[in-house]
């Protein structure tokens, strides 16, 4: 396998919003491809500039730690928040296991006292429990593991070099058993329609994730498709499963073409929102939550973005229902932009940064701030 090492310019990303999926305000990503060849990654799209052959050119970010440390050590305007490790590419693929920049790139977040959400299938994640478990103590730390099937000969499809599915669980399992600071959880992320989607085997997944001791699933609700990433996949499964193959010109609306891809980026909401109300209700039968419990910093923030984590998480399951959700989900985002305690705001001054919040939402978030909020409403279970 060629590894490439090369010097960068920057690797802390800033959100212009945080993800109210993953808490994330941050992103390193300490390589570039991936070497487990999942089939239908995102990264893979244009979009990225990653490299074309995304399985086996691999780029090292040898000077990833040092640029992360400057980047902190100089950061007068970055307040202390939530930084993904990895997301584009796995953070911990094999190469890790030669040049440990994640780790380097931990050390320099826990010696800042940054918070840490990490998206991994490896089980090389392992070697570094210590260090999560510091960054937990000190700060916030969450470890999710993309788990998209229980069945081996479809996950050997997916996710041609990645873990086995039972290995990722034993993952969970181990970190629930080996430290008490890092909460964990699945990423049933894709939902990969005609393989993946039945919901069977749906809720066997729930039911294992839960067994081996997650926090939480997270779910997506269905596959994306863009120009390179979906001429990828729809390649591959052509091979392996054309059967399928109708079914997603149905179902993203194009006419296969291998030289170009013209179909919907989500698939049919008829579709999406049948996937999100079966995963909604399975994580409720199984009494998991369906959302990372939020970092909370003890600055100005915290009574911002503990209202936020409540609304986002009703907005979330308004969504899910068919009732309105959008208002409720940007004034969230609204609430943790603020650079003030929202308890310092007085009735005009917050309905005047909360613009797009009615009466009715006004009312919802002062019996929040007074400790009167719907019960079960954080954290999304």
């Amino acid at each position: 396998m060629p590894f490439r090492e090369e010097s960068f310019k920057s690797i802390l990303n800033v959100r212009k919003t945080i993800n109210p999926w993953f808490w994330d305000k941050y992103s390193v990503n300490p390589y570039n491809g991936c070497q487990f060849g999942c089939v239908y990654c995102d990264s893979r799209s244009s979009r990225y500039y990653l490299p074309a052959d995304f399985d086996n050119d691999i780029v090292v970010k040898s000077n990833a730690a040092q640029l992360l440390e400057n980047r902190l050590k100089r950061a007068r305007t970055l307040l202390p928040d939530v930084v993904a490790l990895g997301g584009t590419t796995d953070p911990y693929q094999p190469a890790e296991s030669i040049y440990q920049i994640s780790r380097q790139c931990l050390e320099v977040l826990n010696r800042h006292g940054y918070p840490v959400h990490v998206c991994t299938k490896s089980r090389l994640l392992l070697w570094d429990l210590d260090l999560l478990e510091s960054i937990g103590r000190q700060t916030w730390c969450t470890v999710s593991v993309t788990l998209t099937t229980s069945r081996p000969n479809i996950a050997r499809f997916l996710e041609p070099r990645a873990p086995v599915p039972e290995q990722r669980l034993e993952i969970i399992r181990l970190i629930k058993e080996k430290t008490g600071h890092v909460q964990t959880g699945i990423l049933l992320m894709p939902v990969v329609p005609f393989l993946t989607d039945r919901a069977s085997d749906l809720e066997d997944l729930i039911r294992q994730a839960v067994q081996a001791g997650a926090d939480y699933v997270l779910f997506a609700s269905g596959m994306t498709m863009r120009d390179t990433q979906a001429l990828w996949f729809l390649s591959n499964l052509q091979k392996r499963f054309p059967q399928a193959l109708p079914h997603y010109e149905r179902l993203y609306e194009f006419v296969h073409d291998p030289q170009v891809y013209r179909g919907r980026y989500h698939p049919l909401s008829s579709y999406s929102s049948g996937i999100e109300h079966l995963l909604q209700n399975l994580c409720d039968k199984h009494h998991i939550a369906t959302r990372v419990k939020r970092y909370l910093p003890g600055d100005y923030r915290r009574e911002n973005y503990r209202i936020a984590e409540k609304l986002f998480a009703m907005a979330g399951r308004a969504q899910i229902a068919g009732r309105p959700w959008s208002k409720m989900f940007w004034t969230a985002h609204d609430i943790q932009r603020l650079k003030v305690s929202i308890k310092e705001l007085d009735r005009e001054h917050l309905e005047k940064e909360l613009g797009r919040a009615d009466g009715g939402l006004m009312q919802l978030i002062e019996e929040m701030l007074a400790d009167r909020s719907p019960n079960g409403s954080q954290g999304g279970v």
